[in-house]
């Protein structure tokens, strides 16, 4: 009996080993921030739903190393001090890794207390993790997505544009990556600020939309990208309008139906239009992860925002399935560093950069009937 009990208790002890740190026997727990509720509702409902496919997907099989994973959700409002709040208490619930999908201010309040670890995961393009961190961020900074705006205002032989951006800290950074990139392709451009919570737009449009600007670019995201809509409708401006890539959506569509412009163009990431891709195995994951989207949902089509929220669970589950103690924070930040990771399209950090896409893997695409495609030369 003596001799059982030493060999249960030894067994036990192994298997306590086996487990890393932070994940029960049962299941990994993965944080997940973004808003569901406040001014970027539209942006953390979406990406949410994208997380829960991932979930019940990966939990439909084996799930990971024979485990399930749990994702534990936190709605933050998109507010810098509930994002906080969100954190804490999904580090206290040892979580092995932290998926941030909230806005910019919202993340940057969480990122000091991940500067230990566990890793976080983000796509916002106004976050530039530092290299010594263990944050990455899984989409093209913002200055990626505004050279794309400038390589095809250059193409088309565009002298000028207006921007409209925000007065937050993403418009900030917005306006910053204007004044560092169009000057340097030559194009010229007019900016205008204006609040989120602004009900008209009549004014920054008017100051931005001279005869001699032929494109106008819209940084905004949710119900400030349709005020700007509704009062480039009331204008009766002409000139085809590109909004945010956050916009690349149905229900944002949906929002401005009644005022479409007559040519509405947005920035995108190539694998919102699967053709565009070269590698097969990015167009597969493209075309599953849409299909099997649009099957769950009952009919509901995948967009930018679930693409997005793609690419942050794929690097999730890459590190669950190929690092051997998913806990460790050095150990995930040197796999991810030296390790590109196959999404829709492939992500790739480094020790020198922590964001995983760039320019190349953008695109201007516009809106076809009900559906995105790569933008039309403008004349």
């Amino acid at each position: 009996m003596q001799i059982f009990l030493k060999l249960a208790g030894a067994a036990a002890f192994i298997a306590a080993v086996a487990v890393p740190a932070g994940a029960s026997a049962q299941e990994w727990k993965i944080g997940f921030i973004t808003p569901t509720t406040g001014p970027a509702t539209t942006v953390g409902t979406r990406q949410l739903a994208t997380v829960r496919w991932w979930e019940q997907e990966v939990n439909a099989g084996k799930g990971i190393k024979g485990r399930k994973i749990q994702v534990i959700h936190c709605n933050d409002e998109g507010n810098p001090a509930k994002a906080v709040t969100c954190a804490r208490d999904l580090l206290a619930q040892g979580v092995v890794l932290l998926i941030n999908g909230s806005v910019s201010g919202a993340i940057r309040a969480t990122m000091p207390l991940v500067k230990n670890g566990p890793v976080m995961l983000t796509p916002a393009p106004g976050i530039l993790p530092e290299p010594s961190s263990y944050v990455f961020q899984t989409s093209p900074a913002d200055a990626g997505l505004t050279t794309a705006v400038a390589e095809y205002a250059k193409a088309n032989r565009v002298a000028q544009l207006g921007i409209i951006a925000a007065t937050d800290t993403s418009g900030e950074l917005g306006a910053a990556s204007a004044a560092a990139v169009f000057p340097a392709h030559g194009v010229k451009y007019a900016l205008a600020r204006i609040d989120l919570r602004a009900t008209d737009a009549t004014t920054q449009l008017t100051r931005v939309a001279g005869p001699e600007t032929a494109l106008i670019y819209s940084t905004y995201t949710g119900a400030g990208a349709a005020t700007v809509v509704k009062s480039y409708a009331n204008l009766g401006l002409t000139q085809p309008l590109i909004v945010s890539y956050a916009n690349i959506s149905d229900p944002f569509v949906s929002l401005i139906k009644d005022d479409m412009p007559r040519r509405l163009l947005g920035v995108a990431l190539k694998g919102v239009v699967p053709e565009l891709l070269s590698d097969p195995a990015e167009r597969q994951r493209s075309t599953h992860f849409t299909r099997s989207y649009e099957q769950a949902r009952g009919g509901e089509r995948a967009d930018m925002i679930n693409m997005i929220a793609l690419g942050m669970v794929d690097v999730a589950e890459s590190v669950l399935r190929n690092v051997a103690d998913p806990a460790n924070a050095d150990d995930v930040k040197r796999y991810l560093e030296s390790t590109p990771v196959k999404s829709f399209q492939t992500i790739r950090f480094s020790p020198q950069s922590h964001i995983g896409m760039g320019p190349a893997d953008v695109v201007v695409v516009e809106l076809k009937g009900n559906r995105w495609v790569k933008a039309d030369p403008l004349k």
